[in-house]
Formats: structure tokens, sequence, C-alpha cells
């Protein structure tokens, strides 16, 4: 008999960043394997409630519902849905595993509640969302809503999921004492007839950093490295390119300037064929930011043969051993350092680089090498043993 799995998440609409794509693409890859795995979430603005068609080989789905109080500005900001509520209450009597992704949400509260009622092993993935610089963000808020509504959802949960040991270490650190699973996302490359592979005619060389405009992710110091490196380095240019958050991207642009920065643009949010694209039309690609679980861009960017740039704050220390790039502190010097040895390097360099990297993507993180990782996972939960091919720390 297969599992059934009900997992939970608050949102997926791309401007929430990577768990908007993984753990639906999650979810899909279980059903892959014979899994009876449902996604539970809110529908956004301009998404219809009900069931999204899912692939006809996949034994998966997705179900949104309606949001309560969406227009009441700090009661819609928990993204409470009755109806999501009442959906996981008529589920999970028959589910062998709730798998709720994310904190902070009445979602993942909901998630956690109908887990302890019926019973059910709960598989809790905070998704970067108790790292020490994400906790910074609205502490107040977090240590209130942990006190009053997370710690009594999540107090049962039989796992914890981190996608590199550097969040399971950020587990522990918050106090979590449950075993912590650790598996990574998985990557989807695209066709290489979806993308055109040339690049543009002239000369100049583009450094990419992609993903959302929000102070954590170490644009500033990435800006100001740029303002250092530009006038070495006339045939290249930056582009930050991802969704705004709170207005984030005015501050930049004021920096940008201020620091009378040269051939740096800010581009809007990019996905599917155009994202990818932009990425094929990088030289090079770097990530400043101070907090990532996993960091999908630089996966996405890393599979596409670019070489990265990537500060400490994400867990890619693998990079350098592959030779695909610099794995290095996010202070100015050393992002500055790096941008300019990178750029120095003749194209067959960073070229070897970068198949180096896309070589690492495919035999690491695939799709259907992460499913099977968390298939097992719950196998090892719903069996009471560890007896699991990957680390479970106790």
């Amino acid at each position: 008999m297969s599992l059934k799995v009900a997992q939970v998440i608050a949102g997926i609409d791309p401007r929430y960043g990577g768990p908007s794509y993984s753990v639906p693409r999650l979810n899909q890859a279980l059903g892959e394997l014979g899994v009876q795995s449902t996604l539970y979430s809110v529908a956004d603005a301009g998404m219809e409630s009900g069931q999204v068609p899912g692939p006809a080989d996949a034994d998966s789905a997705v179900q949104l519902f309606g949001q309560d109080f969406a227009r009441i500005p700090l009661l819609g900001g928990l993204r409470l849905s009755a109806e999501l509520s009442r959906a996981l209450a008529r589920a999970c009597p028959a589910a062998d595993i709730v798998h709720s992704h994310g904190l902070w949400l009445m979602p993942n509260v909901a998630a956690g509640h109908a887990a302890r009622r019926n019973k059910i092993a709960l598989v809790v993935s905070p998704r970067g969302m108790l790292s020490a610089q994400a906790l910074q963000f609205s502490k107040r808020k977090k240590q209130l809503f942990w006190t009053l509504l997370q710690h009594s959802a999540y107090r049962h949960a039989a796992c914890y999921h981190a996608t590199s040991e550097q969040e399971a270490e950020d587990i522990r650190r918050f106090g979590i004492r449950a075993p912590i699973a650790v598996i990574g996302n998985g990557v989807d490359l695209p066709e290489s007839s979806q993308i055109e592979q040339s690049r543009s005619s002239n000369t100049e060389r583009m450094i990419l950093a992609l993903g959302r405009l929000h102070p954590i992710k170490g644009l500033d110091t990435l800006i100001s490295a740029w303002a250092r490196l530009a006038p070495l380095r006339p045939n290249w240019s930056l582009c930050i390119c991802g969704p705004d958050e709170a207005g984030y991207a005015r501050s930049l642009q004021q920096q940008i300037d201020s620091l009378q920065c040269p051939r740096v643009t800010l581009s809007p949010p990019q996905f599917g064929s155009g994202k990818w694209r932009l990425i094929q039309r990088a030289a090079l690609f770097v990530s400043a930011s101070k907090s990532e679980n996993f960091g999908l861009s630089i996966a996405e960017a890393l599979g596409c043969g670019k070489p990265a740039i990537v500060a400490h704050g994400a867990p890619w220390q693998v990079i350098e051993p592959a030779q695909a790039g610099w794995w290095l502190p996010g202070d100015l010097d050393s992002l500055y350092h790096a941008l300019f040895r990178a750029s120095a390097l003749p194209d067959a360099e960073l070229e070897a680089m970068g198949a180096r990297g896309a070589a690492l993507i495919a035999r690491e993180f695939s799709w259907a090498a992460i499913a099977q990782k968390t298939r097992d996972l719950y196998t090892a939960l719903l069996s009471g043993t560890a007896d699991f091919p990957g680390p479970i720390r106790k």
C-alpha cells in the first residue's frame, strides 16, 4: 500500500522565493514515485481556489484554499484559512505523514495540530526560517508567535528536515531536540531547446545576482563591491534580478546612484524561459546572501554551467572542491577580491569551471534522487527505525 502524505505550505506564489518552487516540485516528484502526496496551500490574489491539475503520471495533487481576513493588514499577513484547516481535518485520518514547510504562519500551525489530533508523524521543514539572520527580522513578532502558537503545534514533531548541514545547525541552535534529517533540494534544468544558448553579440560580460530584493540577500555589499570593480572592468556589467520586498529596491537604487555605479541594472523578476535566458546570458553568478537554507538560484546557475561566487551565508562549500566557483566570507573585501579574480579569468577557464558545476548538479541534485530520500525518511519514521540512507541527527 502506498504512503499517503499531506504536505502543507502557506503560499506558492513565486514571489515567496525558493520554497514556492521546491515544495510543489517535491510533492510532484514523490507522486512520480507512487507516494499519494497532496499539497495544501492558501491561494493568493489572482489564484483560484480548488485543485490544481498535476501531471497525469504523478500520484500527487495541489489544493488551494481561500484566505480569511485577507484585506485586514495584521490578520491577513498570517494567511489564516479555515477552509484549509477543514480540509486537513478531513484528510489526516487517512494520512500516514503530515509534512509542514515553513513557520510563523497559520497554515503551519494548522498542520501541526492536525497531525497531533490524528496521532500522525509530523515532519517539519523550516525552509531557512530558523537561521540567526532570518530570526532577526520581525524578531519580537516571531518570539510571540512561537510562544503562543507555533511551539504547541510543532512540539510533537517526529523529525525536522534540513536542506543542508548548515540549516541543521541552525535548527539545533534554536533549541529543537527532535531528530534532523538532512536532504537537499532538487533542481530542474531546462532542455537546450527551451533557451537561447548564444550570448549577446557585443563583448560585454554580465555578472548575475538572482533572488529576492531583501536586506538578508547582501545586495548592498555586492553593489559596494561592484562600485570598486566597475572602473577596472569596463567590459563587464552587473544585473540584480528579483522581486522587490517592502520597497527595498528603492534603497538599492539610491545606493547605486550615490556611488555612481556604472553598468548596473535592477531588473524585475523573471520566470520560466525568461529566467533561463537571463542565466544563459551571464558569464558569472554571484550570491552575497547572509542566509540561505539551500539557495535554489545558485543550484540553477551552476546547473546551467555558470561559475558561482557564493558567500558563506549559503551552504555551497562543495563548489570549491568541485572547482566550480568560490565560497567565501560575505564581507566587502572578500567579495570584491573574488569578483576581481573571476572577471580576470579567460573565457575558456570560466567555461571549464561552469562545466564542472553542471556535472555536480546533475550528479547530486536530481529530483528523483531527492524524492527517493524523502520517501525513505517517511518509511523510516513509520517503522520506528533510523534505517535511512543519509544523516539523521539525534
